[in-house]
């Protein structure tokens, strides 16, 4: 019997699309797993939907929680799945995975060493509602994780994540304070401590609603706009700042030499601006996207990340 993993399902007025996620959940070709489900109060019928597969299913275990948010959700999730699951998994309710993903992911994690955390994560296809493919996934064979890239954004799509116990271990040592995404705060940390693989090769099916499929066909103007957007956005609320400052009171003094360095110098050049220019030219922290890492480096200077 392989090892056990825990799928990890947090779901929100879900209806529409969730007996798609669930079956494919059921389908996969991994042989020893369980679904653990957290309602996030649903007022829609979420909650029946769950009800009726976890009767006909004995690996699915359903909680029902008030509404606290999807990120308190998933660390709620995480603290609470069963201490005997090695690997566990994250998942959507509007998506649908490939079969083999569960199994895949835990092959290439089993390639880690075990002694240290471990975290997968990879490529999706884009879909629109009806499951219609959007647009082909981008190679990403670029792609490279790494604690300096991790500083800076997310490349880690909690959808797609796996990580094994250590992983859990680590992260679950202290929740941040913050209002910070789930999934970029476990990229950071497993990136600080461990090895984070990221697969190319799409895993699941990202299904995009209606009233973002716009978006999606956008004019590159308008992609790009909307991402200029999204920066200025987080800059204005600090969101790296304050996530790399929470991170560092609750890690700083466990990283080693060259962490805890690209963590300090990232801090503390802030202060001026000629450090400012120099990190920007010089430093080590950047997005994987080259127009991107342009965009970073401007902010940088510009104190507004």
């Amino acid at each position: 019997m392989p090892e056990k993993a825990c799928i990890l399902l947090s779901t929100y007025n879900g209806e529409k699309f969730l007996r798609e996620l669930l079956d494919s959940l059921l389908s996969q070709s991994y042989g020893n797993y369980e679904i653990r489900v957290r309602d996030d109060g649903s007022t829609d019928k979420t909650r029946d939907i769950l009800s009726e597969y976890s009767s006909k299913y004995q690996n699915i275990v359903l909680r029902h929680g008030s509404n606290i948010g999807v990120a308190r959700s998933f660390f709620d999730l995480l603290e609470n799945a069963g201490d005997d699951c090695t690997y566990f998994a994250f998942c959507d309710q509007d998506d649908v995975w490939m079969g083999s993903k569960l199994e895949k992911a835990i092959t290439m994690l089993n390639n880690c060493s075990q002694i240290e955390p471990a975290m997968y994560c990879s490529n999706y296809i884009l879909c629109d509602e009806k499951m219609n493919l959007l647009k082909d996934p981008p190679s990403n064979n670029h792609i490279k994780p790494s604690f300096s890239n991790a500083l800076l954004e997310n490349i880690a799509a909690g959808c797609t994540t796996v990580m094994n116990k250590n992983a859990r271990s680590l992260i679950l040592k202290q929740r941040p304070k913050g209002f910070f995404a789930h999934d970029w705060w476990f990229y950071l940390v497993v990136s600080a401590f461990g090895q984070v693989i990221y697969d190319p090769t799409p895993t699941l099916y990202y299904r995009q609603h209606a009233s973002n499929v716009v978006g999606a066909k956008a004019s590159m103007l308008m992609k790009w706009k909307s991402r200029l957007s999204r920066y200025l956005v987080d800059a204005q609320e600090g969101v790296v700042i304050r996530q790399t400052q929470e991170f560092e009171e609750i890690y700083g003094t466990m990283l080693k030499n060259e962490n805890k360095n690209i963590l300090s110098n990232f801090l503390t050049d802030q202060n001026s601006i000629i450090r400012r220019c120099k990190y920007a030219l010089f430093g080590p922290a950047r997005r994987q996207s080259l127009i991107d890492n342009i965009i970073f480096k401007l902010l940088y200077i510009l104190k507004r990340i």
